[in-house]
């Protein structure tokens, strides 16, 4: 994938490669398609830098491409062996990624907008420091009084038992502290803003006002968004991608909206396997696998179409 168009679009947006093309600025030079990182080897090294990784300014726009990349790659070789992608969903920045291939805006539109929408939010976090803290063992009939009256919300729900906090971080401390005494099990998330809780309000404003400014169509493919609804206009594309980085996440949601199309197979495209365990445990009729467990895409075409036969 080294040598993806969006691969290099991301290592410039990042500051990770020089190029003729990007004016040769100072720094160490590279081929196009490959990237450069802090400690002098490509992009894949500079993630070897948690702090680097973790970052949302760079997390997001890595997300993005690689997604993408991916995507490209695995839509033209299921398109080869004639086998049909029925709809996409994208999980918090993820949902820009699946708009683009929804055909919704271009990939490198997506790139230009996981880094503006990062930089936004980064901003309002500095407005308004937050966190974010996944609870799970602690069904939402126990959860909810605990938020009553405190500015943490559900950040995203990805089951009955399992969600996502986020607010403040003193209020999260408290929260956290509660809900593990009563049994929950509490992993604070290496973040440092609360998305898609109202911390994030002047983020998800300005995001819909970049959004204004991309070109934009409606989807060519079945798309659900962030609240578990079909999109059918590009403007509610960009509704949902800018209120989503204020509200709720549903993606308890959009696995049922998706599993309710009857597919033979879900695929997870992205870093790890998370989501594929996510849907294994709420529709473990429907098989799910991520790309990342497969060593070749021969391999994971082979899975889908033994899946679909």
């Amino acid at each position: 994938m080294l040598d993806d168009p969006l691969i290099h679009q991301m290592t410039i947006l990042l500051g990770l490669v020089t190029s003729a093309e990007n004016g040769g600025s100072a720094g160490a030079s590279a081929g196009a398609g490959t990237g450069v990182g802090a400690n002098g080897g490509d992009w894949r090294e500079a993630l070897g830098d948690a702090a680097w990784a973790r970052a949302n300014a760079h997390a997001q726009v890595v997300i993005t491409a690689t997604g993408l990349a991916a995507w490209a790659q695995l839509s033209r070789a299921l398109s080869a062996a004639a086998v049909e992608v029925d709809a996409v969903a994208g999980y918090s920045v993820g949902e820009v990624a699946a708009c683009a291939a929804a055909g919704v805006f271009s990939a490198d539109d997506a790139i230009a907008l996981a880094r503006r929408r990062a930089a936004l939010m980064d901003e309002a976090g500095r407005q308004a420091a937050g966190g974010l803290c996944g609870v799970t063992g602690l069904s939402s009939a126990a959860l909810e009084p605990l938020l009553t009256g405190s500015p943490v919300s559900i950040a995203i729900r990805n089951g009955e038992d399992s969600v996502v906090l986020g607010g403040p971080l003193e209020a999260l401390d408290r929260v956290e502290a509660i809900a593990a005494a009563r049994g929950a099990r509490c992993t604070r998330l290496a973040v440092a803003v609360a998305s898609h809780t109202p911390l994030m309000r002047d983020a998800a404003e300005g995001f819909d006002a970049a959004l204004a400014c991309v070109p934009m169509q409606a989807p060519s493919r079945v798309l659900i968004d962030s609240r578990g609804n079909r999109v059918w206009r590009a403007q509610d594309a960009r509704a949902g991608l800018a209120r989503q980085i204020a509200s709720t996440v549903r993606w308890d949601e959009v696995m049922d909206q998706l599993a309710a199309r009857g597919p033979s197979c879900v695929l997870e495209i992205g870093g790890g396997q998370a989501l594929a365990r996510l849907w294994q445990s709420r529709h473990p009729a429907i098989p799910a696998r991520s790309a990342d467990e497969f060593r070749t895409l021969d391999g994971v075409v082979d899975w889908i179409a033994r899946s679909t036969a």
